[in-house]
């Protein structure tokens, strides 16, 4: 089997118990909701006055709408390729989330969701492949590489509609 390369870039200047970051769990999923206060370590985008503190009802509701969408967003994907890693729309509830809301250009609300996998088997274990701890509960994760593992997406929260959809690459 080909090595892969998986970097980790995880954030924690400190600021993390301060930061008011909200859990939110249900059978479906397990999220963490960032507060517009939160500082994402090496950037500025999107800049704290652009920024709102989503709400659990609009997670749900984000959610909600995720389930009903991915199959078709997954599929739709341009230049996607072949997966590598779990098949998304199949496997979304074994993805833990986080959560950060801001304004776009257009005075839309948005709220930027990563997803970071949770359920590997025993053969990803065996592979080398390592289960994140729950840091991710408290610190913006940035990941590079891992393929289907790691992806993001934007909710533009008054048309309901999914924008960015973005599936890590592979080394």
């Amino acid at each position: 089997m080909k090595n892969l390369l998986l970097i980790i870039l995880t954030l924690n200047f400190g600021l993390t118990f301060s930061q008011n970051i909200e859990l939110i769990e249900s059978r479906n999923f397990d999220g963490a909701i960032f507060p517009k206060t939160y500082d994402i370590p090496l950037t500025e985008n999107p800049p704290i006055e652009k920024r709102f503190t989503p709400t659990k009802e609009e997670i749900v509701e984000l959610e909600k709408q995720l389930r009903g969408q991915i199959k078709e967003i997954n599929k739709n994907k341009p230049n996607q390729g072949k997966h590598y890693g779990p098949i998304i729309h199949k496997r979304l509830k074994k993805y833990d989330r986080q959560y950060i809301g801001f304004i776009d250009q257009y005075g839309q609300r948005v709220i930027h969701v990563n997803f970071i996998w949770n359920g590997y088997s025993i053969w990803e274990l065996i592979r080398g492949w390592t289960k994140p701890d729950d840091s991710w509960k408290t610190e913006w994760q940035m990941w590079f590489d891992g393929g289907s593992r790691f992806w993001n997406i934007n909710y533009i929260m008054d048309k309901k509609e999914f924008v960015d959809f973005s599936v890590n690459g592979v080394a």
